[in-house]
């Protein structure tokens, strides 16, 4: 499989903690200054310990209550060394549609593995991560840790996202003038055969990235991945040397291996068309046949993803407005083998939604002193797996993608977006928020949620208002989709 991405790394605060909501306009070259809270100051202390909380109540049709608590140490015992850990434990009464997630796939939300109690209905997630990071030089950083990372321009991403629990990383980041290559190898975890945590199969990504800042302007790059398992039937295989190589491309060493690993592609670009106006976008490529693509008979290998948005702000104004689209075909992501696909514990490493979908996104975030607003509306139409023949098996439209893309239903040809059960859902979001002062990291806020999902003729309804306290710009885990 293969796909090409262009895109940047939103890495203009400490990424490994996987706590900042990356989703905030910073990349790899920033043409403004980011709208997200920065711990700057925080950093020039050599050794901290941070608390890490957000305590809320809601009422709806029940009581909601999605909290954390926990905290963060961070220690730079020398110029070139910084270390950061942490710990939380989140869970609570969850929305109905994040409780069924729980229920079926087996994990909360951007959290991790889900345990519940049947008895009280509640949930929670043991949420860790740290990061050893050492400065090699002038050219090169090396890091080290569990932690989520998020690539690319916009609110999602359909390369690598933070929409899945931390992972075991390791890290080289290479610069040199208008060039950034990053090498990422990441140990993942598989639960698609309903498996709790400690019985889960291990498997491996090797990613490498290379962006280029052609102009001011002007920023493109180009992605290549790749999945294997740890093991099959036949043999162990652990950490594939040749995946190792930090400068080799994954796709013809795994054709020359003969080897069923997952291989994709991508490419995005970010251009900057006036001062407070960006045009973003990526394109990703699991796998494509040219000649049965112009046959138009939509065979079901034809795998592609794309993103495209366009972001608006007023430097020193306080006002950002992100519009964006995003869209994946059916079987996306997914793999002959479903150890292989692109998960970590059930949930897709790209986008929340996995594959055989549309969704647009509108944002709209306004900061003045110690006040923050935040809209958001999400708008999303979905093809779901589900018994099209009445057989009592769920039959396989691509639209999930922990499971084997297999005999697929209705043969190899006549795959369409959206086919299957068609899910339609709008998710929006007002949030209203005060920090406590200038220089706390703490801030109240207030938020109200309503959801609504339509199935054939039927349409539930989630409304719910939030009050809470938590601290600021930690632990955003991605749950509006």
């Amino acid at each position: 499989m293969v796909a090409i991405t262009c895109s940047h790394w939103i890495l203009a605060q400490e990424p490994a903690a996987g706590f900042v909501n990356y989703r905030s306009g910073t990349s790899l070259f920033p043409m403004q200054p980011s709208a997200v809270w920065s711990d700057s100051l925080a950093l020039q202390k050599k050794f901290q310990v941070l608390p890490i909380a957000n305590v809320n109540a809601g009422f709806g049709v029940r009581p909601i209550s999605v909290s954390w608590l926990g905290c963060q140490v961070k220690w730079n015992p020398a110029k070139r060394w910084s270390l950061q850990a942490g710990y939380a434990l989140a869970g609570g009464l969850l929305p109905t549609y994040l409780e069924q997630r729980a229920n079926n796939e087996g994990y909360l939300s951007g959290l991790g593995y889900a345990v519940a109690d049947t008895v009280s209905h509640l949930y929670h997630a043991h949420y860790t991560f740290g990061q050893l990071k050492y400065k090699a030089g002038k050219y090169f950083t090396l890091e080290l840790g569990k932690a989520k990372h998020f690539w690319g321009d916009g609110y999602r991403s359909m390369i690598l996202s933070d929409h899945a629990s931390p992972a075991p990383y390791f890290k080289i980041t290479t610069t040199l003038g208008k060039f950034r290559y990053e090498n990422l190898w990441m140990q993942l975890r598989d639960i698609s055969f309903g498996q709790n945590f400690s019985a889960a199969r291990v498997k491996y990504s090797a990613m490498h990235a290379l962006s280029y800042q052609i102009t001011p302007k002007l920023n493109v790059s180009l992605y290549e991945w790749v999945v294997w398992q740890n093991s099959d039937s036949l043999s162990r295989r652990g950490l594939d040397l040749y995946y190792l190589n930090p400068l080799i491309f994954y796709r013809p060493v795994e054709y020359s291996l003969g080897s069923p690993d997952n291989v994709m592609l991508a490419a995005s670009l970010r251009w900057s068309i006036a001062p407070s106006l960006q045009l973003y976008g990526q394109f990703v490529l699991d796998e494509f046949n040219i000649k049965l693509y112009k046959r138009g008979n939509n065979w079901w290998g034809n795998k592609v993803a794309a993103q495209v948005g366009l972001r608006w702000n007023t430097p020193g104004k306080g006002l950002e407005v992100l519009a964006e689209m995003n869209v994946a075909r059916p079987f996306m992501y997914s793999h002959g083998s479903s150890i292989q696909a692109w998960t970590h514990i059930n949930q897709s490493m790209a986008h929340p939604l996995g594959s055989n979908f549309v969704e647009a996104c509108l944002r709209i975030r306004y900061v003045k002193k110690l006040w923050s607003i935040t809209e958001q509306l999400n708008g999303a139409a979905v093809g779901r797996d589900f018994d099209a023949n009445g057989d009592g098996a769920t039959d396989n439209f691509g639209g999930n993608i922990t499971r084997s893309y297999a005999n697929p239903y209705g043969g190899n040809f006549g795959h369409e977006l959206l086919q299957g059960q068609l899910h339609q859902t709008v998710f929006h979001g007002l949030t209203v928020s005060r920090a406590l002062s200038e220089s706390s990291r703490w801030e109240v806020y207030l938020r109200h949620n309503l959801r609504t999902e339509k199935v054939a003729d039927q349409l539930s309804t989630e409304n719910w208002l939030m009050l809470g306290i938590q601290t600021r710009g930690m632990l955003q885990p991605v749950q509006d989709y």
